[in-house]
């Protein structure tokens, strides 16, 4: 039976104002990963406890699955539904408050064996989804001050019930940008495909910049920035004739002018997309791959003090790819110490950004997206 609690209405106010806090931080964060994160780093320190646990619902296995443990170094634990407190809590969705763990029959020492943790008290709640399906189970491991009380058992489910709320969000966030994502690889794969000779390079350009930003250490967001504007960053290519785009010969000057504006035509058509808040900036950063750092690229003439990280990555990842790619009747595709010396005398020319040049050749950044591509007879499979 849980103790009764001996707090201050004072204290009880302190924590539902903290509760409040925390809900609305958590309801901001759309990555799952870093939400779970928070929702029990959060936990242990509104319920006074050593630590805690969340495991969320795999229905297609019938398994409860932890992502993350705390301290523990452990990044997966599984458990059958039904199994241990927190299969037992999966299972019936109450409540379950835990004196002595070891004397319990519901503990599963299994846990314990794995991290070489020693559970003493246990309060575990359920969390439900909007339409009252168990989506997952939060606990709460040795509290610091004695037992878990009547009073903490109503605060954590409180809690557990906006930690709940904040995940079903994150997760429809993820669901929408997978569609969002694959919405755009389909767009740019069919304007690669009016050209054979393009056929994939949009798909390669996002591979390599994105691999460029892992180098430099870019976040999470700021990776899903960039690969979003590297795949879109030639869907201005629509808006150029075929004669012209598809033109087996040199272009004319006029020809040339053409296709040059299809960085506008990005920049435009791109602008007329609803893009949340984070991603405002797609449609200039993919507009900015012919842009050069002394100003002399197109379609604006950007400097260098106008152009992010962001477009100079993509414009080392499309010349690369271009280079190394396309090859035309009059103008053959490119062996890569050819490309990579051009690449270095673009950026000696104050055209591409040095340091990511740098990065990108002495960290052979290329390799994954062009498998084999140092051996002396590679040929690049389209």
């Amino acid at each position: 039976m849980a103790m009764t609690d001996t707090l201050t209405d004072t204290e009880k106010s302190k924590d539902l104002s903290r509760l409040l806090d925390i809900s609305l931080t958590m309801i901001e964060k759309t990555d799952l990963g870093s939400l779970l994160g928070l929702i029990m780093e959060e936990a242990t320190k509104t319920m006074h406890a050593d630590r805690s646990t969340l495991y969320l619902v795999d229905r297609e296995r019938n398994e409860l699955v932890s992502f993350i443990a705390q301290q523990s170094g452990i990044k997966e634990i599984r458990l059958p539904m039904g199994m241990g407190i927190a299969g037992h809590v999966a299972e019936t969705g109450k409540t379950v408050n835990i004196e002595d763990a070891y004397k319990n029959p519901l503990f599963n020492k299994e846990t314990d064996i794995q991290t070489g943790y020693i559970t003493r008290t246990v309060l575990c709640v359920s969390m439900k989804n909007r339409e009252g399906e168990i989506i997952g189970v939060l606990q709460v491991l040795n509290k610091k001050t004695g037992l878990f009380t009547e009073y903490d058992e109503w605060l954590f489910r409180t809690y557990a019930a906006y930690a709940a709320t904040a995940i079903e969000n994150a997760r429809l966030h993820e669901e929408r940008e997978k569609t969002f994502l694959s919405a755009i690889k389909a767009l740019s794969a069919a304007i690669d495909r009016r050209d054979p000779v393009t056929a994939g390079h949009s798909e390669r350009v996002a591979r390599l910049s994105v691999d460029i930003g892992k180098s430099l250490g870019l976040t999470k967001n700021e990776l899903k920035m960039l690969n979003y504007a590297a795949t879109l960053h030639d869907v201005g290519k629509i808006g150029v004739r075929d004669n012209v785009l598809l033109k087996p010969d040199k272009l004319t000057s006029e020809e040339r002018n053409e296709m040059n504006r299809h960085s506008r035509y990005t920049k435009e058509i791109l602008e007329e997309v609803y893009f949340t808040k984070e991603y405002k900036s797609i449609p200039s950063i993919a507009a900015m791959h012919h842009e050069r750092l002394d100003g002399t690229g197109y379609p604006y003439g950007l400097k260098a003090e106008q152009l992010n990280t962001f477009g100079r990555i993509i414009a080392v990842a499309d010349i690369f790819d271009a280079l190394m790619s396309f090859d035309r009747p009059y103008k053959k595709a490119l062996s890569l110490p050819e490309t990579l010396e051009i690449i270095r005398n673009e950026a000696e020319k104050n055209h591409l950004d040095t340091n990511i040049v740098k990065l990108f050749i002495e960290k052979k950044v290329y390799r994954d997206t062009f498998p084999g591509i140092e051996n002396p007879d590679y040929q690049h499979k389209r």
